[in-house]
């Protein structure tokens, strides 16, 4: 479930940290960027956004002609001072108040919207009134068969800013004609399903359904086996179509394990993330990309600004080697634990809600349940939402 904002969230400060990077292209001019950092509390959609736009800018400012072709004047000149300010709050203090930040992204949003046709001023009122999900959270519904979302607040938001929004949790493919002269289908059958299905969403209703039929609870035996697999939330055919769909170089707004990030494809199956944990703040300014490389992340490494890889901790940080390496530990673990959680409150939901389905179920222990359980249900909460604050 998403929030508004509140005068306590309106006290939220995120620090920050400059980035120098750069391409082979450039002739060794390096781009300084400011981007905010996540804070213990974990990424969040409105980090994404601001560092995936200035990241932009400096892009387009240093490949198209100063950055006017690619976008109109005034969305130039509105991210310009976009980064400008970032800069004012870097040198000033390393970071910036949740307020500050969110009343320059509603600045630009207005530009933005602007350009888009048939935007009607209800639409951007409207939007205007839920900036501040995108510290508190966004619902998010992913499309398990292209890596696209069902269309919401935030594909709608993403599409204004004119930055891609995707995933990489995709079903692989699986032929509808012949598959059941397998010698076991059990596999195609639930991929078959998904394939119909599309949605997480609705992927979620299938799983409550109460059919007799045996068949049934067997393909949603094996679909909650397939999410349990890929609770990463990231799978070989994912990495594909992410290849096929963005060009490159291009930045995107990348979801997964719930959480929003910077993407970059460089070029062809090389997609690089921003590292924008604050425990790394500290660490030497070389830290800037990390690898994405496998649905494992066994061979992901972490790079430079220049995209040279960090091959030798203790030489590339120096005395900071050993902190270094307990931080990058801690991070992995907590990434596993992640994981975990995620397939535990999966199954968790799936069960709350399979009962409150049932109605007799619900007669028998409507007396028990009384003083813990309201008598009204809300409607269904999206899963992702709830996991991305």
């Amino acid at each position: 479930m998403c929030e508004g904002s509140s005068s306590s969230e309106m006290k939220v400060v995120f620090p920050m940290k400059l980035i120098s990077w750069s391409l082979e292209d450039q002739n060794g001019e390096a781009l300084t960027t400011p981007i905010l950092l996540q804070d213990r509390n974990g990424p969040c959609p409105l980090i994404a956004l601001v560092n995936t736009l200035v990241l932009q800018f400096d892009f387009r400012n240093a490949h198209f002609d100063g950055g006017i072709l690619s976008q109109s004047e005034k969305q130039y000149e509105q991210i310009k001072n976009l980064k400008s300010k970032l800069f004012t709050h870097y040198h000033n203090s390393s970071s910036i108040d949740l307020a500050d930040i969110l009343g320059l992204v509603a600045d630009l949003f207005l530009v933005y919207a602007e350009d888009v046709p048939n935007l009607s001023h209800e639409m951007v009122d409207n939007i205007l009134q839920q900036l501040p999900k995108l510290h508190t959270g966004l619902d998010v519904d992913p499309n398990l068969t292209n890596g696209d979302f069902s269309q919401d607040l935030a594909t709608t938001l993403f599409t204004i800013f004119d930055l891609r929004f995707k995933h990489g949790w995709v079903i692989e493919d699986c032929g509808r004609k012949g598959y059941t002269d397998d010698e076991d289908d059990s596999t195609n059958e639930p991929l078959l399903i998904l394939h119909d299905l599309q949605t997480f969403d609705k992927v979620q209703d299938y799983l409550l359904l109460s059919d007799t039929n045996s068949s049934v609870a067997e393909n949603q035996r094996l679909i909650r086996m397939w999410l349990d697999e890929t609770c990463s939330q990231l799978t070989m055919k994912g990495l594909k179509l992410l290849d096929s769909d963005l060009s490159s170089p291009q930045f995107a707004i990348f979801f997964r394990n719930n959480h929003f990030n910077t993407l970059f494809k460089k070029s062809r199956n090389e997609f690089y993330l921003l590292i924008t944990d604050s425990s790394f703040q500290s660490k030497s300014g070389k830290l800037v990309w990390q690898s994405l490389n496998s649905v494992s992340g066994e061979g992901d490494l972490f790079f430079t600004g220049d995209f040279m890889p960090v091959l030798d901790i203790d030489q590339d940080i120096g005395q900071q080697g050993e902190t270094f390496d307990s931080d990058m530990m801690l991070s992995r673990q907590l990434q596993e634990e992640e994981d975990e959680a995620l397939a535990r409150k999966m199954q968790e939901k799936y069960e709350k809600r399979k009962t409150r389905q049932s109605p007799k179920e619900t007669v028998v222990k409507k007396n028990e349940e009384t003083a813990s359980k309201p008598v009204k249900e809300k409607k269904k909460k999206k899963f992702f939402g709830f996991l991305s604050r």
